[in-house]
């Protein structure tokens, strides 16, 4: 048994120092025998980083626990960005260690193989050239923390919640669920709505017959309420601000209403508070404007009524019409 066992490793020795040159060595069994071993040896060796690379990123995601809207820290979404990356970029790392053992285990010669795959990656490269931008662009948007996971960002037109990012693109997902995916060359300026703080800008518009400085008193009052309301107070940073009148138009006064709160957090307490707002208005009687005209007719008959206004009625005419016993048939 021993011999036998002697005698296959001096078979592999002997194969190993004449390493094929051509791939019709393949034939000879004693090569193939060697050649079969590497193959397997590549093939272990790519599952065996797989593996590790699996292990470490389940790891590290098991240590993040389940993201949640809002309360993801800058490092937190910096670590899940990270994640993803590591996760593309050690596919291809592995993939490429695998190609190249295989490719050594079969008895090709590396040497002019990367050397002639040099000049087809130069020529690739001048046809792939947004794709080298958009790898660089995604590398500085990384090394730079521009934004990360979770964040809610406006780019080139689109704005939703980023859900993955590699070296090559952003996606995300808007609030009606629509995934959007941009290129990182395309990216020219980024809007990060979500990064450290958010604020609350309303500007609310009330009827010019409205005392304003009563209407500025009844809107801090209901700032001051939600600041003090347990179950909205965690999610302000500080206090709602009325800062005053904000600008006049054709029907009304608008003021200006702000809040500063966390991330994520703008629309919920925009909602309230507009929804607070419109309950104390109602109950101080303070008008707001309304898409209304009025048409006041001074001196002389009022104008024919057309036929086809008097036979559909005041609801479908636009209005209430007053004919003063002018009849539309006598025309």
């Amino acid at each position: 048994m021993l011999q036998t066992a002697d005698s296959l490793i001096a078979v592999l020795r002997e194969a190993a120092a004449r390493e094929p040159s051509h791939p019709r060595d393949l034939l000879n069994p004693e090569v193939l025998i060697w050649s079969t071993l590497r193959v397997a040896g590549a093939v272990g060796v790519a599952l065996l980083l797989w593996t590790i690379l699996r292990l470490v990123i389940r790891r590290i995601e098991r240590s993040l626990g389940q993201p949640q809207a809002g309360a993801l820290t800058a490092q937190e979404q910096r670590t899940r960005t990270l994640v993803g990356l590591m996760r593309s970029v050690g596919r291809v790392i592995i993939f490429v260690i695998f190609l190249f053992m295989f490719l050594s285990a079969i008895g090709l010669d590396l040497g002019p193989l990367l050397a002639g795959a040099g000049v087809v990656g130069l020529a690739i490269s001048f046809g792939a050239q947004s794709l080298v931008k958009d790898v660089i662009s995604g590398l500085f948007i990384l090394i730079e923390n521009q934004f990360g996971v979770g964040d809610v960002v406006r780019l080139e037109g689109v704005s939703g919640a980023v859900e993955r990012m590699t070296l090559r693109v952003v996606v995300l997902r808007d609030v009606h669920g629509v995934v959007h995916i941009v290129p990182n060359g395309e990216i020219k300026k980024v809007s990060n709505l979500t990064r450290t703080w958010a604020r609350v800008v309303l500007d609310v518009a009330v009827a010019y017959k409205e005392d304003v400085d009563r209407v500025i008193a009844v809107m801090r009052d209901v700032g001051r309420e939600l600041w003090e309301d347990p179950e909205w107070r965690p999610l302000l940073v500080e206090g709602v601000e009325v800062p005053g009148v904000e600008s006049f138009n054709d029907t009304a006064v608008t003021i200006r209403v702000t809040a500063k709160t966390l991330p994520l957090k703008q629309w919920d307490v925009a909602r309230e508070l507009r929804r607070r707002l419109k309950r104390r208005f109602d109950a101080e009687d303070i008008e707001t404007p309304s898409t209304q005209q009025r048409l006041v007719w001074e001196g002389g008959p009022p104008p024919p009524i057309p036929a086809r206004a008097a036979v559909l009625g005041d609801d479908e005419a636009g209005g209430a019409t007053t004919t003063h016993g002018h009849d539309p048939e006598d025309e």
